[in-house]
């Protein structure tokens, strides 16, 4: 009954969704974000290498060796890196259900890309398209919701390819069988996560644990 009631209650909030009509194109304030690694301004000069960066160049790396040792040893590396990376997308997913926990529409617009080829599918509803549609989105759900359930993103997995990385999970009210499925995909850009799609949906069937 608690999943079923908490279910409910975020498909009731996602009707009370209307679609916004866009800001003209130069209403858009400036924005800082792009000089932003982790919220703040960037450092002068990055003293850590970009995991992402370096999945990419020991994949080359082991595709152009022809030593055994030295592709073992370049395997070695590139398993702590691709980690390092993994961890750095489910950083950026925590931060989107953080944000949608809280109702905070500041940390929401933090978490998203300002293109307008974002695009976001709410549950029960259709696709919008464009930063400023889908941020409208999320203000208006969490006006009218009066409260968005505690989801947790359970049997979360990360798909890395270069620049763009993507998470399944699924969307659960906490101590409670899986209420929704969801696929979030990121966009690296200056050493950083942004979200560029967030797609959910109901499940009515239980799935055995994996």
């Amino acid at each position: 009954m608690r999943r079923r009631a908490a279910l409910c209650s975020l498909l009731a909030a996602a009707a009370a969704l209307q679609p916004a009509a866009r800001k003209p194109a130069g209403a858009r304030l400036p924005t800082r974000r792009h000089m932003s690694a982790a919220g703040g301004d960037a450092a002068p000069a990055q003293q850590q290498t970009d995991p992402v960066l370096e999945v990419e160049r020991l994949e080359n790396a082991i595709a152009a060796s022809t030593q055994p040792e030295e592709q073992k040893e370049l395997a070695e590396k590139l398993g702590m890196s691709r980690m390092s990376a993994e961890m750095s997308v489910l950083s950026a997913n925590a931060a989107f259900y953080d944000a949608f926990q809280s109702c905070d529409v500041a940390k929401m617009k933090a978490v998203w890309s300002d293109s307008d080829d974002v695009t976001c599918v709410h549950p029960g509803h259709p696709l919008l398209s464009g930063a400023d549609r889908v941020l409208n989105s999320w203000r208006a759900l969490f006006a009218s919701a009066g409260g968005m359930p505690k989801l947790e993103a359970q049997r979360q997995r990360v798909v890395l390819r270069g620049s763009a990385a993507w998470v399944t999970c699924n969307e659960a009210p906490e101590g409670e069988p899986s209420a929704l499925e969801a696929i979030n995909v990121f966009e690296r850009r200056d050493g950083r996560w942004y979200m560029v799609h967030h797609q959910a949906g109901p499940v009515f069937v239980q799935q055995p644990p994996q």
